[in-house]
This record gives C-alpha cells, sequence and structure tokens, in this order.
C-alpha cells in the first residue's frame, strides 16, 4: 500500500451506491505488484451478509489461477460519503 490516501472515484462511488444492499460494505483492494503499470489502483469488492464474501478476503478474488487477484491487497474500507478508504481497524 501507497501512504498516500486512497479515494474511489466519483463514478466507482456512485456506482457502489446503486448497487449496494443496505447491508454491504465495499473492501478496497489496492494494486500492490512493483512490476505492473497498474502499481496502486484500486479495485472494490462488496463484503457483507447479502453479498458472496461475509468477510474480505486478503487478496482480490480471481477466477482463474493466474487472474489478477494475486496483485490487489486488501487495504481498508470504503467511506461512502466521501470516497475514502480507510484503513481497517
Amino acid at each position: 500500500m501507497t501512504n498516500e490516501t486512497q479515494k474511489a472515484d466519483e463514478q466507482a462511488l456512485e456506482q457502489m451506491r446503486r448497487i449496494g444492499h443496505s447491508t454491504t460494505r465495499w473492501a478496497a483492494y489496492q494494486n500492490v505488484a512493483l512490476d505492473s503499470a497498474g502499481l496502486g489502483h484500486l479495485q472494490f469488492l462488496a463484503v457483507g451478509p447479502d453479498n458472496t464474501y461475509q468477510e474480505p478476503p486478503k487478496q482480490y478474488p480471481a477466477d482463474t489461477s493466474s487472474g489478477m487477484g494475486w496483485r490487489y491487497r486488501f487495504c481498508g474500507w470504503v467511506d461512502m460519503e466521501t470516497g475514502i478508504v480507510e484503513e481497517p481497524l
């Protein structure tokens, strides 16, 4: 993870607000692969009792062993008001 404040862009935040359930929290995953052009990029995952994941996995889920998931590590929760990614407690 970088030491900079991470934030979901407005388009991603609007989409999360639109498709999430009332019990959904949005986990943020940051690309930490140093050899990647996408270093620092964020992905988001719906987490909660009405979603596939009830707890955030340590890395972003990948549908294959060569998928992108290994690059993305859980870095915190999205504040739905501001879009700022808050570090997990």
